[in-house]
């Protein structure tokens, strides 16, 4: 028997899987939470043979439960099962140790499958989510000071405020936006908020 811990904040995804995935007989659902704070703690202690975890939670995301899972036990079996197939989302799963990825809107028999597999210590990557990976593997990573610039552009913060966010010269700060529009191959800033938006290295 399969133990299956379920991290997803809609009750319909919840009330489907634990409708449908024990129907073969080999899985029981040992546990669900409805967010991101206090998950990981859930999991551990429900201690599940697979986690399904979506990315896109209330409180801490996905990623952060997916990282706090893997410092406590490296060997941890967690599928994303989310709406997003954003590169960066894929990237930073498969990246953190996730050894699945599955878009909820596939049918109950792919999860299923999905679940087995990775319960006998396959993996289970979609050719699909393997090229999102792969597309995201051509792209420099932002630096965490880049990543900071990011988020306050997309809050509409102007250069004059982030440089006294963080203490830098005006200057300093065009050459972080100007790597970031290179990093994304974008000519403006709309457009670099606008594709990490897209591409899930910021949230709405």
């Amino acid at each position: 028997m399969t133990k299956v811990f379920i991290v997803d904040d809609h009750a319909v995804v919840r009330m489907g899987l634990k409708a449908t995935l024990p129907l073969e007989g080999d899985v029981e659902i040992v546990g669900e939470a409805v967010s991101g704070d206090g998950a990981a703690q859930a999991v551990i202690t429900a201690r599940p043979d697979v986690t399904l975890l979506d990315i896109r939670l209330p409180g801490k995301d996905g990623l952060e439960v997916l990282a706090e899972l893997m410092n406590a036990n490296p060997d941890a079996k967690v599928i994303m099962l989310t709406t997003s197939e954003a590169d960066n989302h894929v990237y930073e799963a498969l990246k953190r140790g996730a050894r699945g990825y599955v878009v909820k809107d596939r049918d109950a028999d792919e999860i299923l499958t999905a679940v087995r597999m990775v319960a006998n210590d396959a993996k289970y990557i979609p050719d699909t989510v393997r090229a999102l990976y792969r597309e995201r593997q051509m792209m420099p990573d932002l630096t965490a000071r880049e990543h900071e610039t990011l988020e306050m552009m997309a809050a509409g913060s102007r250069n004059s405020e982030i440089a006294d966010k963080f203490g830098i010269s005006v200057d300093g700060v065009k050459m972080h936006v100007k790597h970031i529009l290179e990093k994304f191959n974008v000519t403006d800033r709309t457009a670099a908020v606008a594709e990490a938006l897209r591409r899930g290295f910021i949230r709405h």
